[in-house]
């Protein structure tokens, strides 16, 4: 089969393109800039030059294409060195000149790919795709949007298009939250907040590919899935496990909740007169904060997906592999 992805020169993308050309098919990739588009070549990739701001670009990009799988984003690690607008532009606005462009090519299959920062804090233990979203970051509002943008096309032009939502995504590659945390634990600034469990989900890598695939052959149009672990880990545990990976024994320094907001508060005020992306933000920590949990009911008997890396594993074989790497 012919795939075209977008946002393949992030984290996931590389993992996705070895895997579905060790399956056999073809993948394009789209690139803004295609001297970044190195591993994915020798992996077997193809390359497309584009934006997906700039709708132009992309004429005939998904031309003979049978999956669209539309990984592009602006992550949110970007929330406070960007502004709202820029969201809107690539998570939204980019997002439908995607899909639009799949219609005018006619795609049969197409999968958004989403995040649980769409929902935000849920109130409902556990969360599942019936809970209400409230976003908590400019990031989540645009994700949020982005998916009613897909769902409005699905319904007005008949867009064969599925939605995920990861949560947050770890694994050999990441630079981002895991990496983040595995620094400051290695500085034994990895504080134990509070005592409340603030369970965390978490998704390998290999299986966000896994669920993501699985919703591109069995998802069913306009609806919308969660894809994470069966179990959250509390905060503390990651911590524990990270420690453990980088063979650390110390005890943390403990935080009361109210303590680590203020410092967060501080620390995110510091960063941005320095015109600097914060560490850590308040919203960071009030998302800590909560207990998130998620129902993968629908995606297992709907897309049958049933995780296979134990999160204690996965988070101790991405520490290595940073460790190895040189990145800590």
């Amino acid at each position: 089969m012919n795939y075209l992805i977008t946002g393949a020169t992030g984290f996931i993308g590389p993992h996705l393109v070895k895997r579905l050309v060790s399956y056999g098919h073809v993948c394009r990739c789209l690139v803004r800039d295609p001297g970044r588009g190195d591993v994915l070549k020798q992996s077997g990739a193809t390359m497309a030059v584009g934006d997906i701001t700039d709708p132009v670009s992309l004429k005939g990009v998904a031309d003979g294409v049978d999956v669209l799988l539309h990984l592009a984003t602006l992550g949110h690690m970007s929330n406070f060195v960007v502004t709202e607008s820029m969201f809107f532009d690539v998570n939204v606005q980019g997002t439908i000149h995607v899909m639009n462009e799949a219609l005018s090519a006619g795609v049969p299959r197409i999968v958004h790919c989403s995040s649980v920062a769409a929902m935000g804090i849920c109130p409902d233990v556990p969360a599942d795709e019936n809970s209400p979203c409230r976003p908590h970051h400019p990031y989540g509002r645009s994700k949020l949007q982005a998916e009613q943008a897909v769902l409005k096309l699905v319904a007005d032009r008949g867009l064969p298009a599925v939605i995920v939502r990861f949560s947050m995504v770890y694994g050999p590659g990441d630079g981002r939250d895991i990496l983040r945390l595995t620094r400051l634990a290695k500085k034994g600034l990895f504080p134990k907040i509070g005592n409340t469990p603030k369970l965390t989900p978490l998704i390998h890598v290999d299986d966000a590919i896994e669920g993501l695939l699985l919703a591109s052959e069995n998802g069913r149009i306009g609806e919308i899935y969660l894809l994470t672990n069966p179990r959250s880990e509390a905060f503390d545990h990651i911590r524990q496990i990270i420690q453990q990976a980088l063979g650390i024994r110390r005890l943390p320094l403990y935080l009361p909740e109210w303590a680590a907001l203020m410092a967060a508060s501080g620390i995110e005020r510091l960063f941005q007169m320095m015109g600097k992306a914060p560490p850590v933000t308040r919203k960071n920590i009030e998302s800590t904060l909560a207990d998130r949990i998620f129902s993968i009911e629908k995606a297992r008997q709907e897309l049958t997906f049933s995780p296979g890396v134990d999160p204690d594993e996965g988070l101790a074989r991405t520490v290595r592999w940073y460790k190895k790497q040189g990145w800590v």
